[in-house]
């Protein structure tokens, strides 16, 4: 009965059913305990408010349209290759549109289900064209539905789950070809992937053509060939030109987006790395079964317990599943080296995204295991069991001789060896195969549950409380200014820029897209397509919140810069104003019509909000969106100077590659001022008996149980009484020699930093020293923003035996045992918590902190190593006497130069400013498309505008066409003739024109190969031949 039961229902409906129940199972924890799967960094900052302006977008609702510019994308930016990396080519983001407006987060919720299950109903396709039986299709379905990878990014990237949908097609598809059949199903899925992510579409390509040549020698190893590799060949160029050309309208616009964006040539290969750091090796073995836990470097696998033993049972039979085989042995050298990750990921850093296409492979190991299971021996048990002791064994050793692990990860070896248990269970009762079956799949669903329970189940992991709280995401979309930008967008109807202070909110992601749903036009954009000429523009200045999916930030509070990008209002803490901090200089407080100053209170946001209230601000300095410039600086004079002297320069003319005949060239003076310093060491590290003394009274009570331990610490004279109850009666050799190398550490140091800070360095404790930079005549330096530029950054890291070393000095100093036990714990702590070469640099004046964190190796979308910074250290009616510095994390920093520099801001720069002003184009008009003003040139000028260079923008001079050209390294402008003008700038997305034809095109051609196919099928399909399974 319940064998016709299960033969009657489809394999889809039968998946169907299960993955409702692991549904409900994993992603249920975080609907019972309130929570959404937004995540609290990417998903609340990039992902959730993009869908919202999608969502938008296609109910027609902001006057947005997707083939537009758009003034809400940071400084401005092309709506549809911006959010073509997250929504334009994802099929289920459209679905969207169908939710009502206030039941978004529950859309991206069910989004994320559904794409989840498509998953699985791809691998049904092509483990049906692979001819599998119905138990090998239904687990390995599960098995590459609800793997490690899967979860993770539903949780945090659900985008990503994009290519688990188009790899199986894929090779359905290929497979095709090579079975005689048509190639226009891969036209058509490839052109689909292609529109979908360009990035995707990369990996994609790579994976689809491995999975052509592996197929094709397994297929011709079987003699199951139907078509021969020549004519494969040509329906696989015929299919990439016919899907290049469908894509043409989404994909060459992308295209073209991506080869100018700040991406390009913005990563070091890999990292610089030759081979991952020790810890990513030794948690490799680890990460095969489980996900919830440190992933290092995208690794991220959590397969299942099967699909090992399915591995074991395909290489005991190597030359039968010979080209299966290879693959996993491919796939285990390319986790092993950072250039392979980089390779799969354009390039760039070693992030081994790529596993994604390892997921199907493992699945169809586990499927084609499933319907062999007949074939299983007692000499296969024996490697079952001897592969998961192996397995067991690395992971022991990985965990330095211990299990200490995630108690969910015990779990996961449970369903290993509960496996084995079946399969012996199978191996003692052969003629009871249905139920070995029915008992795998099973215990298979079990085992995907469970992966989901442990990732995202607060009884098993951290990670549960990185997910947003429910209903807290739309509402921190409508309060993320405390509704200050509802009073803003009332009071002032003409286009301007916003900003926030840097430390508005303090949040570790690169940015917050949330702006972009409030009509601020915020200069600061968290994208992962960024525009490279901004990103040079950044550079140039030295901007020190500078990163590649945000060039632009909140400039470090700079003035200027605030000014040159037309920021006219200001998002501040209430608290940054009561307690003072240094704010840019030029921003008041709004007053509103009855005088009062405009302050809006706290808006409460679990877990999200910033605790305070807003001040709104504004300025009067900041310039028009564009404007005449009647003076040029030649490019090479502009790049001699300083990064303060550029920004300054460009109030005194506009900067240009090309210089211009009948305009006036200039040299930039020099506005910036160095200033002296002399350095100290505030946080002096033990160098007498004394502070030892102090030290080991506040470390270490045990060693006198009736000495009174004082509040503070003691004078010498007073230290001196407590020699017996600290053990310094007769100080050991070691204290000795520790308290030498202390002084001949600060000695060095000081003799080093004699004239300027060139090092930075710890003490024997591997305790980082404070350093203080005594300003020599502040009053001079009044009304000036200040600022540290380092240049000729090394670092010296905290290697294995210096932080062992650290530890034992630490407890000599302390006069603490440090018996063998506590040392191998130590070792444990140290090879389980490496160091990346990442650190953070603190700078602190009596108004302002400000820091730059260098990222380390293993951040894979960000890491670029400093050589030299620039720091805005806040501007200050009365400059301070005293910067201090901290560091962390490495043993020594070391600098070429540091300098103090202030940038006066008095008459000149409101003058400068003022005739800027002045040179603005009148009656300006500010839309989607286009901006369009007069001019009244007494002389030939250069427009200058703070528009982000790109090709699509035309300009027209009266109606006629004129040349743009790149102003100010990162900015349309263009020579305008002297007399009155009327300028038009309208903008066209790169390519699509180009684009549009091409796909006009395309699916002419697909539609009229269909016709011929339906017509003349025989022309397409060779003749039948016999075929053999898998």
């Amino acid at each position: 009965m319940l064998k016709k039961m299960y033969q009657k229902i489809p394999v889809w409906a039968a998946y169907t059913i299960l993955f409702m129940m692991i549904v409900a199972a994993s992603f249920g924890i975080l609907r019972v305990m309130g929570q959404s799967t937004i995540w609290d960094l990417d998903g609340i900052a990039q992902h959730y408010p993009i869908l919202t302006e999608f969502y938008r977008i296609l109910h027609g609702q902001g006057g947005q349209s997707l083939f537009s510019w758009s003034w809400n994308l940071g400084l401005g930016a092309d709506q549809m290759t911006t959010f073509a990396y997250y929504v334009v080519g994802d099929p289920f983001s459209y679905l969207i549109a169908l939710f009502p407006a206030d039941q978004l987060e529950l859309g991206y919720q069910l989004l994320t289900i559904l794409r989840l299950y498509v998953v699985g109903l791809a691998f049904l396709a092509l483990a049906k064209q692979l001819h599998f039986k119905r138990p090998g299709m239904l687990i390995g379905a599960l098995i590459y539905t609800f793997n490690g990878y899967s979860f993770y990014v539903s949780y945090h990237h659900p985008f990503f789950l994009l290519p688990l949908i188009f790899f199986p097609l894929l090779c359905l598809c290929i497979d095709r070809i090579y079975k005689g059949k048509s190639f226009l199903p891969l036209a058509l899925v490839t052109a689909l992937a292609l529109v979908c992510n360009v990035y995707f579409a990369y990996v994609l390509g790579l994976g689809a053509l491995a999975f052509a040549l592996i197929r094709y020698f397994d297929l011709r190893r079987k003699h199951a060939l139907v078509r021969s590799f020549p004519k494969s060949l040509g329906y696989f160029a015929a299919t990439i030109m016919m899907s290049l050309m469908m894509a043409g309208a989404i994909l060459l616009p992308n295209i073209l987006a991506m080869l100018n964006s700040s991406r390009t040539g913005g990563a070091d290969f890999a990292n610089g790395l030759s081979f991952y750091p020790p810890v990513y090796y030794t948690n490799l073995p680890n990460a095969l079964l489980n996900t919830s836990g440190n992933i290092y470097y995208w690794a991220v696998l959590g397969t299942s317990g099967l699909t090992l033993l399915a591995m074991v049972w395909t290489f005991r039979r190597f030359t039968r599943y010979l080209w299966l085989n290879i693959t996993l042995i491919l796939i285990a050298i390319g986790l092993l080296f950072p250039a392979v990750a980089a390779t799969l990921n354009v390039l760039s850093t070693p992030s081994n995204r790529w596993v994604l296409l390892a997921h199907l492979v493992f699945s169809l190991t586990a499927a084609l295991f499933v319907d062999h299971l007949h074939t299983v021996t007692v000499k296969d048990y024996r490697w079952f069991i001897l592969a998961s002791a192996l397995l067991l064994l690395l992971v022991w050793l990985g965990n330095d001789l211990t299990f200490n692990m995630p108690a969910h990860h015990f779990l996961a070896y449970g369903f290993l060896l509960l496996y084995v248990a079946i399969l012996a269970n199978g191996l003692l009762v052969p003629h009871r195969k249905r139920v070995l079956r029915y008992t795998l799949l099973a215990v298979v669903a079990l085992n995907a549950a469970s992966t989901g329970v442990g990732l995202y189940s607060s009884t098993y992991s951290h990670s549960a409380k990185d997910e947003i709280a429910s209903g807290q995401p739309t509402r921190w979309t409508k309060t993320f200014y405390d509704y200050a930008d509802r009073y803003l967008n009332k009071a002032d109807k003409t286009f301007y820029r916003t900003n926030t202070t840097s430390d508005y909110y303090n949040t570790p992601t690169a940015g917050n897209n949330i702006p972009m749903l409030l009509n601020t036009h915020s200069i600061s954009s968290y994208y992962s397509v960024q525009n490279g000429e901004i990103n040079t523009f950044n550079k140039a200045l030295q901007n020190l919140q500078n990163k590649m999916n945000n060039p632009t930030g909140e400039v470090d509070d700079r003035t200027t810069m605030n000014a040159l990008l037309g920021v006219k209002y200001l998002f501040a803490r209430q608290d940054e104003l009561a307690n003072h901090q240094a704010i840019p200089f030029g921003f008041t407080p709004v007053k509103t019509v009855s005088g009062k100053q405009a302050s809006f209170p706290d808006q409460p946001v679990y877990t999200l909000g910033n605790g305070t209230g807003t001040v709104l601000m504004k300025s009067k300095y900041a310039l028009p969106l564009a404007y005449m410039q009647y003076r040029q600086i030649n490019q090479a004079d502009f790049d001699k100077l300083s990064a303060l002297d550029r920004e300054q320069a460009l109030l005194q003319g506009v900067e240009v590659a090309n210089t211009v005949k009948k305009t006036q060239s200039v040299t930039p003076r020099q506005t910036s001022q160095n200033v002296d310093y002399t350095v100290k060491v505030l946080s002096q590290p033990m160098t007498t008996e004394q502070q030892v003394i102090n030290y080991r009274l506040k470390k270490n009570v045990a060693l006198s149980q009736s000495a009174t331990v004082p509040g503070s610490n003691l004078s010498d004279k007073a230290a001196e009484n407590y020699r017996s109850a600290t053990g310094m009666q007769t100080p050991s050799q070691g204290v000795k020699n520790l308290l030498t190398k202390n002084q001949q550490i600060l000695a060095d140091n000081a003799l080093k930093n004699k004239n300027g800070l060139t090092e930075m360095t710890s003490d024997v404790t591997g305790h980082q020293m404070t350093y203080q930079l005594k300003i020599k005549q502040p009053s001079q330096y009044r009304n000036s923003e200040l600022y540290l530029a380092v240049d000729g950054i090394k670092t010296t890291q905290q290697s294995t035996p210096y932080r062992m070393q650290s530890f034992a000095n630490n407890a000599t100093l302390a006069g603490t045992p440090y018996p063998k036990g506590e040392q191998i714990n130590n070792q444990r702590f140290i090879n389980n918590s490496p160091t990346f070469g990442n650190y953070q640099l603190t700078v602190k004046t009596g108004r302002h902190q400000n820091s730059f964190s260098q990222l380390g190796v293993n951040n894979m979308s960000d890491y670029e190593p400093a050589d030299h910074l620039l720091i805005n250290l806040g501007y200050n009616p009365k400059t301070p006497s005293t910067v201090s510095l901290t560091f962390d994390t490495l043993q020594k920093l070391h600098f070429k130069n540091v300098k103090l520099i202030a940038v006066p801001f008095g008459s000149s720069f409101i003058t400068a400013i003022k005739k800027l002003q002045n040179q603005g184009l009148t009656k300006l008009q500010v839309a989607n498309n286009t901006v369009t003003g007069h001019v009244d040139n007494s002389q030939t000028g250069i427009l200058t505008t703070s528009i982000p260079y790109s090709d699509g923008w035309k300009l027209t001079v009266d109606g006629r066409p004129t040349p743009t050209t790149l102003v100010n390294s990162g900015f349309v402008g263009a020579e305008i003739g002297s007399g009155s003008h009327e300028i038009r700038l309208t903008y066209e997305t790169p390519g699509l024109q180009s684009g549009v034809f091409l796909t006009v095109l395309g699916l002419a051609f697909f539609l009229v190969v269909g016709l011929a196919q339906l017509i003349w099928p025989h022309l397409m399909t060779p003749k039948k031949s016999h075929q053999r399974k898998h």
